[in-house]
């Protein structure tokens, strides 16, 4: 089977497509959530969609330890080792410090927490080192104790985990016809490493919607974001529709990072506790909250219209939460 195709099961369902009527209600604009926090081992989240065909291609590589590059708080290590746990593998999480300790106990609670109880193999290194340089020494290690071990490229963002983030659109679309009966103004996602973005824009692209994909970013400040996204976009749509003369509808907003990645902001901060209180839905601190505090800011200075509907992708990441306990204090 082309690898393109070819999945393990990571997802038990469709993610749930919800409206959040007090929400519209304070804003304006028809808001729904797409809940990719919903579902899958390990504290669910966006990652599974990317592991689904990444992993399968593990397993065809007969790969028996699956090697990722994270921090200690990381969604992407967490939800890989749940993954890793369902299907009998191996995992290890090469970690450094991404995120300056936000208190005494950040490096053992949230996602950490989770991945101990799991039994992950962290291994920490230094600061200064470089990640695919250790994951690289780690899998040599491993070869030479007869295990086959494979690397997780960063974010899951590579052609094949991006793609989980097609199936996501055109899930989105048959959803959306039930409800609206025509496609969506807006896609709303928080983009760190550039692949659910990507598979977004693709997939709506692909399928001939109007449909504008609009990314805060959560990790980069400048215009690398802009190329990490459409390269792997090209890349999606050269391998679904080669030779196309598709024109993607999207905008990267870089304005929402703040500080630094990981560094909760006074914007993303209201926000949590705004979709909290009204919806009993939480976001987190590193990337769904600056999202969000990207698209209440839009609403509120007319960037989009309240005649508008929207569809925000809740990437998950809710362990981050309790790692982010004195985040009100």
């Amino acid at each position: 089977m082309n690898k393109i195709h070819n999945k393990v099961k990571l997802l038990n369902r469709e993610s749930s497509l919800e409206f959040l009527p007090n929400l519209s209600n304070n804003l304006g604009p028809r808001i729904y959530i797409k809940r990719d926090d919903e579902g899958g081992r390990g504290g669910g989240g966006n990652k599974l969609r990317k592991y689904e065909r990444i992993i399968a291609d593990a397993i065809d590589k007969k790969a028996d330890t699956l090697i990722i590059a994270g921090h200690f708080q990381s969604n992407a290590a967490r939800e890989l080792v749940g993954a890793a746990c369902q299907l009998g593998l191996k995992s290890v999480v090469v970690c450094k410090t991404m995120i300056p300790e936000q208190n005494p106990t950040f490096n053992k609670n949230g996602n950490a927490l989770l991945m101990k109880l799991m039994s992950a193999d962290i291994i920490a290194i230094e600061q200064e080192d470089d990640f695919q340089t250790e994951m690289e020494r780690i899998a040599d290690n491993l070869r030479e104790e007869g295990n086959v071990p494979y690397i997780i490229p960063f974010g899951g963002s590579n052609l094949l985990g991006s793609l989980g983030y097609l199936d996501c659109a055109n899930e989105i679309i048959q959803q959306f016809k039930n409800v609206e009966e025509k496609a969506p103004d807006y896609i709303i996602t928080p983009t760190g490493s550039g692949g659910t973005m990507a598979g977004l824009i693709a997939g709506f692209a692909i399928a001939e919607t109007e449909t504008r994909v609009l990314g805060f970013s959560v990790l980069h400040k400048n215009i690398e974001i802009n190329r990490i996204v459409t390269s792997l976009m090209n890349e999606i749509i050269d391998n679904i529709k080669p030779n196309s003369t598709i024109k993607p509808n999207f905008k990267i907003d870089t304005n929402f990072v703040g500080d630094a990645y990981g560094i909760a902001t006074e914007k993303g901060k209201r926000a949590i506790k705004m979709l909290a209180e009204l919806e009993g839905i939480f976001l987190c601190p590193v990337y769904t909250s600056k999202a969000m505090a990207g698209l209440i800011d839009y609403i509120r200075n007319n960037k989009i219209g309240k005649d508008e509907t929207i569809i925000f992708i809740h990437t998950g990441g809710m362990p981050l939460v309790h790692a982010y306990y004195n985040l009100y204090d």
